[in-house]
Order: C-alpha cells, then structure tokens, then sequence
C-alpha cells in the first residue's frame, strides 16, 4: 500500500474483533512511530499500557463517568448506562495512555503536543498497515483525577490521549474532505 492511499484509508473503528493485540505489536509500532520531528529533541512522552486488572479498573472509573453524565436517569437506566460504559473499555483489546512531560517553556510545551500528536499519526498509519484501527480518546474519561491516579500522571504531565487499539470489526467509508486548494491563500 503506497503512503498516500494508506493516509487516505486509515480510518479510526471502534468496534474490534475479539483478537488479541500483543504487547510487543504495539512496542514494535512505537519503535518506529517515535522518529518525528521535535524540537529541540525533548523526547516529551511516555506511554503506560493497560491490562487486566487496570483495564478493570479504568472500565469501572468509565462506568462512574457515564453514570455521572446522567443525572436524570432511572436508576434502572443508571445500571444499563453504567454496564455499557463498562463493556465499551472492557471490549477494546489493548488500551495506553501517550503523556507529555510539560516543558518549563510555554512554547515547548507546544511544539512537544505537536510532535506527539505527529507521533499518533505515525502510530495509526503503521497500526493500520498491519490491519488494526486506532482510535485516539481525549475527553472526560481520558483527564478525570480517578484516571489520572490509575495511570500514575504526574503535576508536570497531560494526557495527550487514550489509544485504543483492536482489529476493526466492520468497515468504514470515508468522510470526505474539503479539497486544500479550496484553503490555500496566496499572498
């Protein structure tokens, strides 16, 4: 598959077979994924896998979340919603976490999201050559204190996402794009 018809195909599913990912596929991936540009060569991240018991753990802080989200719900409901949200962490074959080290500059602190966003990027081109799907989580579940604790986040750290990783169970067509030339201006 060239480069240019894998960026374009690379889609984020996630729904996942139940098949397992190895660690050492994911260790393979990032091995290769880590050579992006970085300014002034910081090397910012760090990556914490999940598994067994800790993935337990998190699909529990995801089933308070979701039950938290609710405030109108039947407790019947609350129950449904909570399980779901359970299952939904508990049914993604390997989970980790990408964390930045926050740079005393403000302005490395930007450059070092980027180069570990470019990072992710890498990441699920690669994932996606070897036909699985990368789903990158950021959001509520990705920041809480609970999670926070669970991954061992430090004060002088973020989380840049919550990577899911699986063999997509079905097939996604793309969302077009807006053509670039339809945004270049020329000065």
């Amino acid at each position: 598959m060239s480069l240019q018809q894998l960026i374009k195909e690379r889609r984020s599913i996630g729904s996942y077979l139940d098949k397992e990912v190895s660690i050492e596929q994911i260790e393979e991936m990032l091995e290769t994924a880590v050579w992006v540009p970085n300014h002034k060569m910081t090397e910012p991240w760090r990556f914490v896998f999940l598994q067994e018991e800790t993935k337990q753990k998190l699909a529990e802080i995801n089933r308070e979340v979701a039950k938290a989200k609710s405030h109108n719900a039947s407790e019947e409901d609350l129950k449904v919603i909570g399980d779901n949200a359970y299952q939904k962490v508990m049914n993604v074959p390997f989970i980790f976490f990408v964390i930045n080290t926050l740079h005393k500059q403000e302005k490395l602190q930007e450059e070092d999201y980027a180069s570990s966003s470019c990072l992710l990027q890498n990441f699920s081109l690669l994932a996606w050559e070897q036909g699985l799907s990368v789903f990158w989580k950021s959001g509520k579940l990705a920041f809480c204190e609970e999670t926070a604790a669970l991954i061992g986040l430090q004060d002088n750290e973020r989380v840049v996402g919550q990577i899911h990783v699986g063999y997509p169970s079905k097939s996604q067509t793309p969302v077009p794009r807006t053509p670039a030339k339809n945004r270049i201006t020329i000065l």
